[in-house]
């Protein structure tokens, strides 16, 4: 009876971890899909802010001079860098945006602290989210989202800049390395060269009215790819896709140059 009695109790503990898995999962997927970092917490709006923004207060006191913005989803939340070209950064990246929405929060999160500058930078999970038969549609969005929150920026005297979106490789894995060559042969697109042939067209837009409209590009793109235009293995996490710390340091590096030769106070 005794063994019988564990057996349940057995059961009924792998049971409901069972029901938590399965009505959890859309929580657990996300966790999954997203680098998890420290100091992270939830700001007013459901936004999230980095320790940098804690210590400081909702509103930075540091005079507008002194300020850049950085606005865009994972691939700016996960960039820790301090100041650039002597400006403090306030980062406000917010994992899984889309563009439209960076654009929905860019009066408090942009605006309201009136910083000299602001890095608009993001757009990859447009590309990612939408069906495959509303992608010209979806990019179109993300470009007028991008033109809206240039116009925002200008009219309240804050400097845009503008970054280009950096590609995406396979996931370092076995199976995804196999299945890529196998596709390869059979002259099937893969996921990620689908993603990355997008994020180069919208790229070439960027550029384009960037040049346009006289401001200043930030080119990522090239600066973490191959020849091929594909992200290089060194500067991308495992999953293929978020930045890696080696690849942090490379964008550090060019954009203090880039910043330091171009941008003028």
């Amino acid at each position: 009876m005794g063994v019988f009695m564990q057996s349940v109790s057995l059961f009924n503990k792998v049971f409901i971890i069972g029901l938590t898995l399965v009505f959890s999962g859309g929580w657990i997927i996300d966790l999954w899909a997203q680098p998890l970092q420290s100091g992270i917490t939830v700001g007013k709006g459901g936004n999230k802010m980095t320790s940098q923004d804690e210590k400081s207060g909702q509103r930075d006191s540091a005079p507008k001079e002194g300020r850049i913005v950085l606005i865009g989803a994972s691939y700016t939340r996960g960039w820790n860098i301090p100041e650039i070209a002597g400006m403090k950064v306030i980062n406000k990246g917010v994992d899984g945006n889309q563009s439209f929405e960076m654009l929905s929060r860019f009066q408090n999160d942009v605006i309201a602290y009136n910083p000299k500058a602001v890095l608009i930078w993001g757009f990859i999970n447009d590309i990612h989210r939408s069906k495959r038969e509303d992608i010209q549609s979806t990019i179109v969005k993300a470009q007028e989202s991008i033109k809206e929150m240039v116009k925002m920026s200008q009219s309240k005297g804050i400097v845009p800049i503008l970054g280009t979106e950096v590609t995406i490789r396979h996931a370092d894995e076995l199976i995804e390395n196999l299945m890529g060559w196998v596709g390869s042969l059979l002259g099937k697109e893969s996921y990620q060269d689908y993603v990355n042939k997008h994020v180069i067209a919208v790229n070439q837009w960027i550029k384009e009215f960037a040049r346009e409209e006289g401001i200043l590009l930030l080119d990522f793109q090239p600066a973490l790819s191959d020849v091929k235009g594909v992200r290089k293995k060194e500067f991308a996490t495992k999953d293929g896709s978020h930045i890696s710390a080696e690849g942090y340091e490379k964008m550090t590096s060019y954009v203090t140059e880039k910043m330091k030769r171009d941008f003028k106070k």
